[in-house]
């Protein structure tokens, strides 16, 4: 094995050593509750179930986002998990105690997921994009289809970014500067891709002033890649968890061979085509 196989082979083995440290919640007995109001206690959450279960124990995950000793602002909400004494009827609390209020916010009551569950979901994405890309590769003569063109490399066997996160599940309104304040980066750190939208009156496509397309890219400055990745990874962004995982490196495009016998009996002329 090669020392650069052997480092992606670690940090791909540090990825998920940090996302088996998370706690794993039991569905049959705990409720994720999303857009606690950041200044609400675990108190104030304890007083809206207690009458009906009596004793009920709330975690509200701290995060690291960023340096936050020199920022002024704070996150407006955040995530709880509500864990209850016996085992619970979902249907009945979420239509019972759902945008119940406190300190000005409704709470949004949603089931809980398993790190399991969040790693299975993240990998059948990623399934899903190997598709599309090889079907691009295929009859049409796309990327490493008949016309040639470079391989497609598999997604593990791809070099691993040192400073930079892939994101997905973002809401397709948030913006560049919520991610960033989330984040804890500047601005100019996030690449947020937006979607394509066809103009029904040219027949083009242009990019969307306002809808991303649920993806993000975060870059930091001077830190472990891998540990951040583990501490956002399942944290809640607008009331959807995120699937948080290093970034990959886009491989160089590599020039087919030239040779004679491979070109075409009637070449088109090496002239621009530019309109």
């Amino acid at each position: 094995m090669s020392t650069e196989e052997q480092n992606q082979q670690e940090v791909a083995i540090e990825v998920v050593e940090t996302v088996q440290e998370k706690p794993s919640y039991d569905p049959k007995t705990t409720v994720f509750v999303g857009n606690v109001a950041h200044e609400a206690t675990a108190d104030e959450l304890v007083a809206v179930f207690i009458k009906e279960f009596g004793t009920v124990d709330v975690e509200i995950p701290e995060k690291k986002r960023g340096d936050l000793r020199n920022r002024s602002y704070a996150p407006a909400s955040k995530h709880a998990f509500v864990i209850f004494p016996q085992e619970i009827d979902f249907d009945q609390i979420k239509e019972k105690y759902d945008l119940t209020e406190i300190d000005g916010r409704e709470i949004h009551i949603k089931k809980v997921k398993s790190n399991e569950e969040l790693r299975e979901n993240f990998q059948k994405r990623n399934q899903r994009f190997n598709a599309r890309g090889g079907a691009r590769g295929g009859a049409r003569g796309g990327r490493g289809g008949r016309r040639g063109g470079r391989e497609r490399v598999p997604l593990e066997q791809m070099e691993r970014s040192k400073d930079t996160l892939y994101v997905n599940n973002i809401p397709f309104t948030a913006t560049k500067p919520e991610l960033a304040e989330f984040f804890g980066v500047a601005v100019e750190n996030v690449a947020l891709p937006m979607k394509k939208l066809r103009d029904f009156e040219t027949r083009t496509f242009v990019e969307s002033e306002d809808l991303n397309r649920g993806i993000a890219f975060i870059t930091f400055a001077d830190t472990d890649i891998a540990a951040k990745a583990g501490d956002f990874n399942g944290t809640s962004f607008q009331e959807r968890p995120l699937t948080v995982d290093i970034a990959v490196v886009k491989p160089e495009p590599v020039e087919a061979p030239h040779t004679e016998e491979a070109a075409p009996a009637a070449a088109a002329p090496e002239t621009s085509t530019d309109a």
